[in-house]
């Protein structure tokens, strides 16, 4: 469990990061490489304390569920500013294109 506790607290870090840092800085793809990474070591953790549960881990299995979907919360709102900035900038260049093209039509 201290493994897993270790990978939640890196998690944790790199959404934290990435809430913080521009979607243009270099840096992100990197996060985010290495936010899947852990999370496919985290899923394969997971894995095997399911596989050796009992009625006694109950409390740490919930208590890891409540971790995952605050992870898969704090990512969707993160993906979801994402798309909304990309979708800014695509309006934002039709619109400087459409005035390049009456420009050049004068």
């Amino acid at each position: 469990m201290e493994q897993l506790n270790q990978l939640n607290t890196e998690i944790e870090a790199i959404l934290n990061k990435l809430n913080q840092i521009p979607a243009e800085d270099e840096a992100t793809d990197e996060l985010v490489s290495y936010l899947q990474e852990l999370v496919g070591k985290r899923q394969l953790l997971l894995t095997s304390v399911f596989e050796h549960a009992t009625a006694a881990n109950a409390a740490e299995l919930k208590q890891q569920l409540q971790m995952t979907q605050s992870f898969e919360a704090k990512a969707l709102m993160i993906k979801e500013h994402r798309q909304a900035l990309l979708h800014v900038g695509r309006k934002n260049k039709r619109q400087l294109n459409v005035y390049k093209t009456i420009d050049s039509n004068r």
